[in-house]
């Protein structure tokens, strides 16, 4: 089959047929279906697909369920991705020219013309939309708009206009994520990797060395200090002084590089070696610390890049420190417990090692045993010592314990990145910065989060379990930085020396496309804040050509379907959330559904740059073939789960797809023949997967519907030709080619054609399950059928004979009746008991009862004796022909071997000869 000329061939006749332009009509249920817009920084690859397949293989079935379906597509721009890379390009950068030349096939001079920003968008952004109509995604190419385009602008400037209006938009000091290299704050899409960067709040205390030195410990439970043992220090780190405030501080080089921003005027004085930290010891800030003078010790696990790079050990409740005690030789010293709640024991941290059975710092047990023992002391410990002794742990922690120590001189409060590393796109490591009169969404505005967690709860997520990744994340999202000194995209509208960053224009934009082609002879500067007040909002009067805006937007909007990659659960869809209740305060306008899948492994590796095992979407296309890829991505795992795209499952679907597509040619031109037992079986077998299928789809149960709709049918047809006498599968066809099609969209038209059906599989309607073919003793019977078949092929492998007869015996009415007894009395002693109350040959029985005990609870209700009979006697012209051999169906009391008494129901006895 010529998949690439019958993909050229489907992907002109959707165009010139505008399939997939979806314009309102009223009184037709409208369906509103969107992904993620893509970054146009490099060409997609297959990772890319799963998403996007996934979003329009659910389009595609919608419209099979007579939906009006809306499925638009755009370009984000915005942030400086793309700057940082046409910088690079610019700068002949040779790591991103290598990639551009082995990946993507972008030779030298193509890449040079790449140096300028709005050149590299352009270039890349055709190379994805070509890549999406290849692959045969179904979108309204209309609405297609640059998230750096004046009239969106004008809608994002008004989105922040309206949420600084209802007070989510504030102004103040702030930590946030920053690159020293840009001078500008980061988030997700301005780091390698599209990592969003964690900010933690620790306390950094001070243990005093000699008159105004330090060593700085930074911890998350500083409610601990009064049990500190020692001092950790990793001897291969590089540590130094710094002054700071008059006093000077020991810590890493690295977190003294980190921590400038937020400690305004440190100053790194010089190196010190790790052999004179070694020597030291230090004074607990505490009066009431349990020891006075600390030792200063080695650790491997102390990190440079993380707090200070300086750990105080605290044994008894850290069972890490007392692991790393232990493997000092030191897990004798005293180890004093200032916390009560975690454990009786006397040393918390030790029973749970041991519990546990952690054999060191390594021992994944040993994280396990940590986790669980600050659990336990954060909900319900209680202080043993100091000044606030009897008070729970959480309610001192930070205020008072934390705040009065930094108030008195004893501690600095310090912000981290709970992820480190982070890198910005530049290639900079990224660092915390305090900046004053940055602008902020307000996330933190409890009104705010109620009215995200009302829209959650009525909204369904798919995965289900995804639900709580969004509430986690509702409760802990705060005020989030939205502007930006550099980049690409929308001018903040309350100062336009800045650019909003990111994720905080694409959030409400879904709905700019139910107007973004009614656009085009509106000049930009009539977008201002009446015209979409009336347009989204509804407020005021609007002329002819808003008004069909607005009827637009309403006919359209809320979205019923948003896609995206799992990790922007954390970042963008709670946002989206949060600005859809923000903005539109008509709850039948909020988000009705969000699906999110795991990534694309390829060959069973993350994909990455440095491995070269990155493969380009067009390129793979090109390989396989649009459908085959489609399938691929998205039919190998469950959805929330990574999938692997690798060439032996590409190959195995397009041995498969090959073979269904020579059956429709054979079929094309037959007249349809009176249905036998054969045909019944797999009308029955079809009918059943159409009654589930609906149901899969609606769940995006990729994996089961790949299963259920494509590897099981082609098994079917293979046992279905191996059966029929006169093969004629138009019948058959004409069902299962609109089922298959939101996968395989180009071939299902060919198959559609091929078979004489009018019109697009597109436009055609998703089969209805008619509950009168399905028939379960018939494909019982089959199956049976199937079974004896098989057996018969390893008996003979293995005597390596072949026979000259073969006798399947069906086993006696007397065996089904024991089945249901044993179903209703499920122990030996029980079953027997019934059996001798009915009078049955209590020898025959006890040599059956013990077998099937061994799975009484999964015996499945068998067919009758008759039943078994009329299955196997239609089957014995078909057994020898397969084995060249005389096939005979006998009832157990007819038998001529003592092998038949072996048969049970279900499992027939055979005698080869």
């Amino acid at each position: 089959m010529d998949t690439s000329a019958i993909e050229a061939k489907w992907s002109r006749r959707w165009a010139d047929a505008r399939a997939f332009e979806a314009n309102p009509e009223p009184g037709r249920e409208k369906r509103y279906v969107t992904a993620a817009f893509p970054y146009p920084n490099s060409p997609q690859h297959i990772g890319h697909a799963r998403t996007y397949t996934t979003a329009d293989i659910y389009a595609r079935y919608l419209r099979l369920k007579g939906h009006n379906v809306l499925f638009p597509m755009a370009f984000h721009v915005t942030g400086t991705p793309i700057l940082a890379m046409a910088k690079r390009i610019a700068a002949g950068d040779r790591e991103v020219l290598d990639v551009f030349e082995r990946i993507y096939g972008i030779g030298p001079g193509k890449a040079a013309a790449l140096g300028e920003p709005r050149a590299l968008v352009s270039y890349f952004s055709e190379e994805i939309e070509k890549g999406m109509k290849e692959i045969g995604y179904s979108i309204d190419w209309r609405r297609k708009f640059y998230s750096y385009d004046e009239k969106f602008n004008r809608f994002i400037q008004w989105q922040f206009r309206k949420l600084k209006e209802r007070g989510y938009l504030i102004k103040g000091d702030y930590p946030i994520a920053w690159c020293p290299s840009d001078s500008q704050a980061v988030s997700a899409h301005d780091t390698k990797g599209d990592v969003d960067p964690e900010i933690e709040e620790v306390t950094a205390i001070k243990f005093k060395v000699s008159e105004k030195t330090y060593f700085v410990v930074t911890t998350y439970r500083p409610e601990t200090v009064y049990g500190v043992t020692n001092i950790w220090i990793n001897p291969k780190v590089r540590y130094v002084r710094a002054e700071y405030g008059g006093e000077t501080l020991i810590m890493s080089e690295e977190a003294a590089g980190l921590l400038d921003l937020q400690m305004k005027g440190l100053r790194v004085l010089g190196a010190m070696p790790s052999e004179e930290l070694l020597a030291m010891t230090a004074r607990n800030p505490m009066e009431d610390a349990a020891i006075k003078e600390v030792p200063v010790y080695p650790a491997s696990f102390v990190r440079d890049d993380v707090g200070t790079g300086v750990v105080m050990s605290v044994p008894a409740h850290a069972p890490l420190d007392y692991l790393a005690l232990r493997d000092l030789g030191k897990g004798d010293i005293v180890m004093p417990k200032v916390i009560s709640g975690g454990s009786d024991a006397d040393n918390p941290a030790r029973e749970a090692v041991e519990r546990m059975k952690a054999k060191d710092q390594l021992d994944p047990k040993a994280q396990e045993a940590t986790k669980e023992l600050y659990l336990k002391e954060n909900s319900g410990g209680k202080m043993l010592v100091g000044q606030w002794k009897g008070k729970p742990v959480k309610e001192i922690r930070r205020d008072p314990l934390s705040l009065s120590l930094c108030a008195e001189g004893m501690a600095y409060e310090v912000r981290i990145l709970a992820n480190a590393p982070v890198f910005c796109r530049c290639g900079s490591k990224v660092k915390v910065n305090i900046l004053q009169d940055q602008w902020f969404i307000d996330y933190g505005k409890s009104e705010w989060k109620e009215l995200a967690r009302e829209c959650l709860g009525a909204l369904k997520t798919i995965p289900p379990k995804t639900r709580s990744e969004y509430e986690y994340t509702i409760g802990w999202l705060q005020r989030r930085p939205c502007a930006r000194s550099s980049g690409l995209g929308t001018r903040f509208p309350f100062d336009e020396t800045k650019v909003i960053e990111a994720l905080s224009d694409s959030t409400i934009y879904m709905a700019f496309y139910t107007i973004s082609h009614l656009l085009g002879d509106v000049p930009a500067e009539r977008l201002d804040d009446r015209f979409f007040d009336f347009v989204f909002l509804g407020r005021g009067q609007g002329d002819e050509g808003m008004k069909e805006m607005r009827e637009s937007f309403l006919y359209w909007y809320p979205v019923d379907s948003r896609h995206s990659a799992g990790d922007l659960i954390r970042n963008h869809l709670t946002l989206y959330i949060f600005n859809h209740v923000g903005i539109f305060e008509d709850r039948k306008l909020w988000p009705r559904q969000i699906a999110t899948n795991g990534f694309v492994l390829m060959d069973g590796a993350k994909m990455s740059k440095s491995m070269g095992n990155i493969l380009p979407l067009r390129k793979a296309i090109a390989e396989y073939g649009a459908d085959v890829v489609r399938f691929s991505v998205v039919a190998g795992a469950e959805l929330s789960t990574d999938t692997d795209f690798n060439r032996s499952v590409a190959e195995g679907v397009r041995n498969r797809l090959d073979f269904i597509a020579g059956q429709v040619e054979a079929s094309a031109g037959l007249k349809l023949p009176p249905p036998g037992r054969i045909e019944n079986w797999l009308l029955s077998r079809l009918h059943r997967k159409i009654q589930a299928a609906e149901g899969l789809y609606e769940e995006l149960a990729m994996r089961e519907l790949s299963l259920l709709l494509f590897y099981d049918v082609y098994a079917d047809l293979q046992w279905y030709l191996k059966r029929s006498n006169r093969p004629n599968l138009r019948g058959f066809f004409s069902l299962w080619i609109p089922l298959i099609a939101p996968f395989m969209p180009h071939c299902a038209e060919e198959f559609w054609e091929r078979t004489h059906q009018a019109g697009f599989v597109t436009e055609a309607r998703f089969p209805e399950a008619d509950p009168s073919r399905i028939d379960g003793a018939l494909e019982q019977g089959e199956e049976l059928i199937q079974k004896v078949h098989g057996d018969i092929e390893k008996i003979s492998e293995l005597t390596k004979k072949k026979p000259a007869r073969i006798t399947v015996y069906v086993a006696a009415g007397w065996k089904r009746r024991l089945y249901a007894l044993a179903k209703a009395n499920p122990s030996f002693e029980a079953l027997m008991k019934a059996a001798s109350a009915e009078k049955m040959d209590m020898k025959a029985v006890a040599q059956i009862a013990k077998q099937l005990m061994r799975n009484v609870h999964a015996l499945q209700e068998p067919l009758s004796e008759e039943q078994e009979l009329e299955a196997l006697k239609s089957a014995e012209g078909f057994l020898s022909k397969e084995y060249s051999a005389e096939a005979v169906v006998l009832p157990e009391g007819q038998a001529r071997h003592e092998k038949a008494k072996s048969a049970l129901p279900g499992k027939p006895a055979l005698v080869l000869e």
